[in-house]
């Protein structure tokens, strides 16, 4: 015996509220699996019960539709008609890449400080970008560098210094994969609420004058010592024009959305080293045997606390994990 059709009001009579017109489509979706389990096939009869099931003024208004009245229209016509008549609510498309932007944007303004705060925001952007990329209306490039955008400091540059720890070889413009940013933004919030999360206020930082940003050689001479090893200053000195860049690189803004040191591939990032990779760098290993650091199960420096060294010390400019790492037991 088949089902009848449930009274309006029922629990299981489908729901349609006009201020929220993205949710006409599943009601139609509702609508049309009842009509399925009833066994109502007959395009008047579902055009009447289109009427009956939501509010009385989009109930008159849909009764006065050519495609309501004409017997000759079919239902398929019908429900195209009144997707027509709400605008933000279509049959295919679900979000928009400027409703992807309002998110980010809303997000942006507050820190995340809880794990469920990080899902809240996650889980819609996932499915609006998803189905924005499913439709070649967005790269999965893009979609990386939006979520980095709705993550504010701290968590931002405490996702950027995990992802550099796992993947020190990982290319500064390219996009780090959505679901590895997610995973290292869960792993840095894990346990945390609201109070235990703590937000420093940033450091100001004053404005150096034009004139003096140049780098003279003198200031190099720690980084000279560092990277000649055995070869001689105009080598060192051409290595560390390779690793400083130009004169006011500082920090820039790489492919993947963070804020890094100009720090090219190719150097180890714990020394600077252009001989070997952080995995496998002796002077981590020296400094791990004098207790300065140590690596955690994953194999990833970090001090002897077990956290990880911060990204930035105020006041401090030094370039490698080394640097910050020999001024953070300093202080």
């Amino acid at each position: 015996m088949r089902r009848s059709m449930p009274a309006r009001g029922h629990a299981t009579a489908p729901t349609f509220d006009s201020s929220e017109p993205r949710n006409l489509r599943r009601f139609f979706q509702d609508l049309e699996t009842l009509f399925e389990i009833t066994g109502v096939t007959d395009p008047k009869q579902q055009k009447k019960w289109v009427t009956r099931y939501v509010p009385i003024k989009e109930a008159e208004f849909y009764e006065e539709m050519v495609e309501f009245k004409d017997e000759t229209k079919s239902f398929e016509e019908f429900r195209s008609a009144i997707y027509a008549a709400h605008p933000g609510a279509s049959e295919t498309r679900k979000f928009s890449n400027a409703e992807v932007d309002q998110l980010v944007e809303s997000r942006s303004r507050a820190p995340i400080t809880t794990s469920s705060e990080l899902g809240e925001f996650y889980r819609p952007f996932y499915a609006m970008t998803s189905y924005l990329i499913q439709q070649n209306k967005m790269s999965a490039f893009e979609q990386s560098r939006l979520f980095v955008r709705g993550l504010c400091n701290p968590l931002r540059d405490q996702v950027s210094q995990r992802l550099q720890l796992k993947d020190p070889d990982h290319h500064l413009d390219e996009a780090y994969e959505l679901a590895k940013v997610y995973e290292a933004a869960k792993f840095i919030l894990h346990g945390t609420t609201a109070a235990s999360y703590q937000v420093t206020p940033a450091v100001p930082q004053t404005a150096v004058p034009a004139e003096n940003t140049s780098i003279k050689v003198e200031d190099l001479a720690p980084l000279f010592r560092l990277l000649a090893q055995g070869g001689n200053n105009a080598n060192a000195a051409a290595t560390a024009n390779r690793f400083l860049g130009p004169p006011n690189a500082g920090f820039q803004q790489g492919g993947n959305g963070f804020a890094t040191n100009a720090l090219p591939n190719g150097f180890c990032h714990f020394c600077g080293d252009a001989n070997h990779m952080l995995r496998n760098c002796p002077a981590a290993e020296t400094d791990i045997r004098e207790g300065k650091c140590s690596r955690n199960p994953e194999g990833l420096i970090v001090l002897p606390t077990g956290q990880f060294l911060p990204r930035q010390l105020p006041g401090f400019d030094g370039l490698t994990m080394r640097d910050r790492l020999y001024e953070w037991h300093r202080r």
